[in-house]
């Protein structure tokens, strides 16, 4: 199979191109390449903070997302409970408690994700809501709104940043450089496992250690 018959729908122009269709040879050879160029797929991808009416369209994204790419590691019971705890008011009270981005193809809201304090703490945060549809995973969107949330004030202030990953993006976050808290590795009675990045200059000045560590 050549790498055009790998994805007919390919957007890009460059036909020629001999990693055209292959979505990781292209994406290899222009982190590879001299000039740095954004793939033609990403060229339309921008973010942004939450705006009000968001929700609905953030809603769709996360509930699409555990029912496709989370039904493999979770009971159709577990994700059925988590969709609930995800409609359009649940998000946007959540945008409204955290720092919260979303990703953008054009005017479609395909990712999303919020930064807070650790229960209230000003020196310890946590990642919340980090989605990315489906078909838009691979290409990079989840990596940048982690940079997103990580140029953020609540990530920069504080000394540790914890997220209750699912099973399903565990690995994802440890790429991003997170790593197993107190080296469990094992979901909690939540279902979710727990990682967390260290600012090892902040926590090595001694900064106040705030918030519940359990």
């Amino acid at each position: 199979m050549t790498a055009t018959e790998n994805n007919l729908s390919c957007p890009c122009k460059k036909k020629s191109c001999p990693c055209h269709g292959d979505c990781k040879a292209c994406r290899r050879h222009h982190a590879e390449s001299k000039h740095k160029r954004p793939v033609y797929c990403d060229k339309k991808i921008s973010f942004r903070k939450f705006r009000k009416g968001d929700e609905f369209a953030v809603s769709d994204v996360i509930v699409t997302t555990l029912a496709v790419s989370n039904s493999s590691d979770y009971s159709p019971e577990f994700i059925a409970e988590n969709i609930k705890s995800h409609s359009p008011q649940v998000v946007a009270s959540r945008a409204d408690e955290s720092h919260f981005y979303i990703a953008l193809d054009g005017k479609k809201i395909i990712g999303c994700g919020g930064i807070t304090g650790y229960w209230g703490s000003k020196t310890e945060s946590y990642l919340v809501s980090v989605f990315i549809l489906p078909e838009y995973q691979g290409r990079a969107v989840g990596r940048r709104i982690i940079e997103a949330l990580e140029a953020d004030e609540y990530f920069l202030r504080a000394w540790r940043t914890e997220v209750g990953s699912s099973l399903t993006a565990v690995g994802f976050y440890l790429k991003m450089g997170y790593k197993y808290k107190n080296g469990l590795t094992s979901p909690d009675s939540s279902g979710v496992v727990r990682l967390e990045k260290i600012n090892e200059e902040k926590a090595s000045v001694g900064v106040q250690r705030q918030g519940c560590r359990q």
